[in-house]
């Protein structure tokens, strides 16, 4: 976990493996230890909505790319959709009366930074990656370190680059405007994000008013 304290608030940031039924505990201990005053969790407010759902969970059906990082990540324990972490951070907002907020971009504005980011050419290359995840090599030295290689590989056109930095960006500046309100924060945030969200709270200089909470 990492702490960065922006003015009188104190951020603490908790990266997960999304997926990772292990992680549930990670994210037990950590409210324990920080009792903070709200939960920021990294997914959209249609996405937290959707997890108030319990009785949809099951009708969820995974894309074949999911289908492929779940099979890896099973090398080191159960593996469970939708997201475990964050399933436990709800339940804990519910039984502690702890305030959850979603970070993410809503549903309107990732779909609009989708469009001016990702070309044609970044989706073929996709494409081709979906194909032939299976036959590639990645780090299964640790969960994180699985997590990582794998975002990297996803990632590796410029425009879905630059999408998942917007994201940071966004994210960073919620946690921010959070910063106002409430002095302890916990951020469940996917570790293949959270560093980029830590160098952009403690630069301060590239928040960005178009990104704030929508």
């Amino acid at each position: 976990m990492r702490s960065i304290r922006i003015e009188a608030a104190d951020i603490s940031l908790l990266p997960v493996v999304k997926g990772l039924v292990s992680e549930e505990l990670t994210v037990s201990r950590s409210f324990d230890e920080v009792h903070p005053d709200v939960i920021a969790v990294s997914i959209s407010r249609e996405d937290l909505e959707g997890l108030h759902r319990r009785e949809d969970y099951d009708k969820y059906e995974p894309s074949d790319l999911e289908i492929i990082y779940q099979a890896f990540l099973e090398s080191f324990g159960e593996v469970r959709i939708p997201p475990p972490a964050y399933v436990r951070a709800l339940e804990i907002s519910k039984e502690r009366g702890t305030p959850i907020i979603p970070i993410d971009m809503n549903e309107e504005l990732y779909t609009e930074t989708y469009c001016q980011k990702v070309r044609t050419r970044d989706m073929i290359r996709e494409s081709f990656f979906a194909r032939r995840a299976t036959g590639k090599s990645y780090d299964l030295s640790s969960p994180e370190a699985f997590a990582r290689s794998w975002d990297a590989r996803v990632n590796r056109a410029r425009g879905f680059r630059e999408l998942e930095r917007a994201r940071e960006v966004h994210m960073a500046n919620a946690l921010r405007r959070l910063s106002s309100r409430y002095s302890r924060i916990l951020a469940v945030i996917e570790c293949e994000r959270l560093e980029g969200v830590a160098r952009t709270l403690e630069n301060g200089s590239a928040a960005n008013q178009d990104t704030l909470i929508k």
